[in-house]
Parts: C-alpha cells; structure tokens; sequence
C-alpha cells in the first residue's frame, strides 16, 4: 500500500496543477496587457495612483484568465489521472 491515498495523492496533483496554472496566467497576463495596453500592468491596483478603469479592467482579466487557467489545469491533470489509473479523481467522474 503506498504511503498517500488516492484522494491525498489527487489533492498534490490538483494543488500543483493549480500552481502552475497560476505562474502561467501572471505570465500570459502580463504579456498581453503589456500588448494591448503598450505598458505595464498595475502592479497593485487597489492603490490610488491607479485609476478607476485601469484598476477594473485588470481585476476582471486576472479573474477571467486564472479561472480558464486552473479549469484547463485541473481538466488537464484529471485526464492525465484517468489515462494513468483508469479512472478519474473522486468527484470528477
């Protein structure tokens, strides 16, 4: 018997998944506001010096992009699961 269940094992695989899911939207992010926009992206946009519509229009890229992120991260590793087990993750069936 190995030393992590099943379940212990998918929660490693998905928080990882999930990590890099995230270095790769900060990446993609960054790129493509630096793209569209022609300069750098806020770097905190809750601070005053940033205005209204650059502070939104950065909130909603960075939700929009990290959640399509980690779902193809997490769908990604589910199917890597099945390919490897023969089954998916508990609760991703």
């Amino acid at each position: 018997m190995s030393w992590m269940d099943e379940e212990t094992t998918w929660q490693v695989v998905a928080v990882g998944s999930a990590a890099l899911a995230g270095i790769g939207a900060r990446a993609l992010m960054n790129s493509g506001w630096k793209l569209v926009r022609g300069g750098e992206p806020p770097e905190n946009p809750a601070a005053r010096s940033v205005d209204w519509s650059e502070a939104i229009a950065w909130t909603v890229v960075t939700g929009v992009v990290v959640g399509l992120m980690r779902l193809l991260a997490e769908r990604g590793a589910a199917t890597g699961w099945h390919r490897m087990k023969g089954h998916y993750p508990k609760g991703l069936d």
